[in-house]
């Protein structure tokens, strides 16, 4: 009994000697650790020494060029560089200017009421900056409030693109007075009206068929008009009172050839460029009178040079530069013969057909057809 007593203390006295000697070495680490971390913490990474305006600007570069919108989630979203750390974001969070243009489009994934969060919050971020706004294909309960959120901000709207499903409240209740760019898409189904009327800045409009057809604007002071999807007896309308266009690009779907045209005479056009069938464009090529047009981009068609030829004497226009799209209607050598004084022709066709440079050399083309 004695003998297992002595063992016991003998063993108790190898333990402590154990402890101690783990405690020093522990207290070692510790002291070890303790320089380690002092040593890090004063470490400072050369990005976070740089002023707040320097990386305020680093920010907005990490952007797409305004006025395009920047993802609202993700790596790409100004929202990643609240993430990083607590420096970051207090830069991000007060750089207006990374929160200015907002994108509500495409989002299927993103339930509506919390996209109209991310819109307010972005809104709010965004203090008095111009804003950048795109509503695309939403739908919900929550979408005229959203809207209405807009319209609170119009004093600040530079850049509006509005595709809707259905139409939203009044658009034509106050002045817009820094909108430059203005795209409407709406569904066919919506018959109300749509104005912008005190927009003095307001230079760029696109529309499809239905927004062109209920929109009100101040025609006569825009200089680049967009018209998608339009038959012309919608277009010709429009364009008899934009007068003051510089550029314009039309996408005709139909054709009324049977029905008279008045002429339209755009003074100060210098672009213009269509799409679709070419046999469309034909015809309404007829009417438009263009003596100050550089550039015209236009579909080939059975009998394009001879429509091509009626219009440059119509309008008496300096052409500098045609683009042919669509389908090979002719060899390319017969538009360099028939037009010696246009400077440059390209071609680009739907069987394949390549480009050609501005001499007229073929650089890589099919065979032609005859």
């Amino acid at each position: 009994m004695r003998s297992d007593l002595e063992a016991s203390r003998i063993r108790l006295t190898d333990i402590e000697a154990q402890i101690l000697v783990l405690e020093h070495s522990i207290s070692t680490l510790r002291a070890e650790k303790a320089l380690v971390q002092e040593m890090l913490e004063s470490y400072k990474y050369p990005v976070l020494t740089l002023p707040n305006e320097i990386m305020s600007e680093v920010f907005i570069h990490f952007l797409p060029v305004y006025p395009l919108c920047p993802p609202l989630t993700g790596v790409l979203s100004p929202t990643c560089l609240t993430q990083i750390c607590r420096q970051w974001r207090e830069i991000a969070l007060t750089t207006p200017l990374l929160w200015r243009a907002i994108r509500l489009s495409g989002y299927l994934d993103i339930p509506i009421d919390i996209l109209r969060h991310i819109f307010d919050v972005w809104l709010a971020r965004s203090a008095c900056c111009f804003l950048s706004i795109d509503i695309g294909q939403l739908d919900g309960v929550n979408l005229p409030e959203i809207f209405s959120t807009v319209l609170l901000h119009r004093a600040r709207l530079e850049y509006l693109k509005l595709h809707l499903r259905r139409l939203l409240p009044p658009m034509d209740e106050g002045s817009m007075p820094v909108l430059r760019h203005l795209d409407l898409a709406f569904d066919q189904n919506l018959f109300a009206t749509v104005a912008f009327r005190e927009v003095p800045l307001l230079r760029t409009v696109v529309l499809n068929d239905a927004a062109a057809a209920i929109v009100t604007l101040p025609w006569e002071q825009l200089t680049s008009l967009t018209l998608r999807y339009v038959f012309p007896v919608e277009c010709s309308p429009v364009l008899q009172r934009a007068v003051n266009l510089v550029h314009c690009e039309l996408y005709l779907i139909g054709s009324e050839s049977g029905r008279p045209w008045p002429d339209i005479t755009l003074l100060h056009l210098k672009s213009l460029a269509f799409d679709g069938r070419g046999d469309y464009v034909s015809g309404f090529l007829d009417t438009i009178v263009v003596p100050a047009l550089r550039y015209l981009k236009i579909p080939g068609h059975p009998g394009s040079l001879a429509s091509l030829g009626s219009f440059i004497s119509k309008s008496r226009c300096t052409l500098q530069e045609v683009h042919i799209t669509g389908q090979r209607d002719a060899r390319e050598a017969f538009y360099w013969a028939a037009f010696p004084s246009i400077p440059q022709f390209s071609f680009e066709f739907a069987d394949g057909g390549e480009m050609v440079d501005d001499s007229g050399a073929e650089l890589e083309m099919g065979d032609d057809e005859d």
